[in-house]
């Protein structure tokens, strides 16, 4: 009797164990798929896309709101919120220091409004607005998204609300880019 290829062992299969795996095999697959689950687990959650967070600090006659990007990842929005209250009024203009790093792994658009002036003095970006021209609120947003090719890493930043160049308002945030 002829013995068929595709009932019995032959080149394609000749090197296939006929025992089971071994306990460390076994485990590392098992690892595998559950990593894999988790991933999708916490995709389905909406863990993994972006998020945005929200700082205040206030002293004095001053307040600072910040929105800004916590999670991201590559050609995603990064949005960034700034509102300003000065409840005894504005100066001439209204400075706001920003850490220059920050700008490294954006895809910069616009400010709205733009900024009277700009300056760098690192590891800083300090911007100049104009006052509102009525009322106590200043508001400003960067429409940027995460740069293209860009991957994870976390970056911690600082935003100040100046007079006479001296900071009257700081607060911290962080922002994660996903892979």
């Amino acid at each position: 009797m002829k013995h068929h290829p595709l009932l019995g062992r032959d080149e394609t299969t000749s090197d296939l164990r006929d025992s089971p795996p071994r306990p460390a095999a076994r485990l590392g697959r098992w690892a595998g798929q559950a990593l894999l689950v988790a991933i999708l687990v916490a995709a389905a959650l909406g863990l993994l896309g972006a998020r945005t967070a929200e700082q205040s600090v206030e002293s004095g006659s001053w307040r600072l709101h910040v929105e800004h990007a916590q999670t991201t990842r590559a050609g995603q929005p990064a949005p960034l919120h700034l509102r300003i209250e000065a409840f005894a009024g504005f100066g001439k203009t209204v400075q706001v220091r920003l850490c220059d790093d920050l700008f490294d792994d954006l895809d910069f658009q616009n400010w709205y409004p733009n900024p009277a002036a700009e300056t760098s003095s690192p590891p800083y970006v300090v911007y100049e607005f104009d006052p509102p021209p009525r009322g106590e609120v200043l508001e400003v947003s960067l429409d940027a998204r995460t740069a293209p090719g860009k991957f994870g890493e976390v970056d911690d930043c600082e935003v100040s609300v100046l007079v006479e160049d001296e900071p009257v308002l700081t607060t911290e945030f962080t922002v994660w880019r996903l892979p």
